[in-house]
């Protein structure tokens, strides 16, 4: 199953964590714009004496939605909620199970890294929490965290970025 940018998946369990972000609706073209938006935040925590409590990340909520953009939030998690302002929205990165994976390489290559690890889900059984309506695709918690230090490795092609999914609690447990 392990293909050459994803390392094995597995199910992991997470606890509920704060975090400061930019809300985004944007089209693919738009990804420079995106990733400048992470040193933004990291400018905005610096002014509001907070700091980063891990690595930067993308959430999506919606993929691809029928215009073809991304409702998404560009965000970094912090030790405590903080209050946020006009641009900047706070939120938690939801507790629960999750099926992760690191993809490892150029992030070109990642959209090949997010199949594999949701299709394991589903050859596990397992019930990744996003629907449908119409034709936007909603995630509940779907994130990319950027684990490479970009300021310190240069080469995309030496980067490390975990995928995480979130799974529908078990309600009957």
């Amino acid at each position: 199953m392990v293909q050459k940018y994803i390392s094995e998946p597995f199910v992991e369990e997470r606890t509920e964590q704060p975090y400061v972000g930019i809300s985004v609706l944007a089209g693919s073209s738009e990804w420079e714009a995106i990733n400048r938006l992470v040193g933004e935040l990291f400018d905005w925590l610096k002014v509001n004496n907070s700091k980063p409590a891990g690595a930067p990340f993308f959430r999506y909520w919606c993929m691809a939605d029928s215009n073809g953009n991304y409702k998404m939030e560009v965000g970094v998690p912090v030790k405590r909620m903080v209050t946020g302002d006009h641009h900047v929205v706070v939120g938690y990165i939801p507790g629960g199970s999750y099926a992760t994976a690191l993809h490892k390489g150029h992030p070109d290559h990642l959209e090949k890294s997010l199949i594999a690890l949701e299709e394991w889900a589903v050859q596990e059984g397992l019930d990744i929490d996003k629907r449908w309506e119409g034709r936007d695709e909603i995630w509940n918690g779907r994130f990319e965290f950027y684990v490479t230090d970009a300021d310190r490795q240069t080469d995309l092609n030496n980067w490390a970025i975990e995928i995480a999914f979130l799974l529908v609690r078990d309600d009957a447990a």
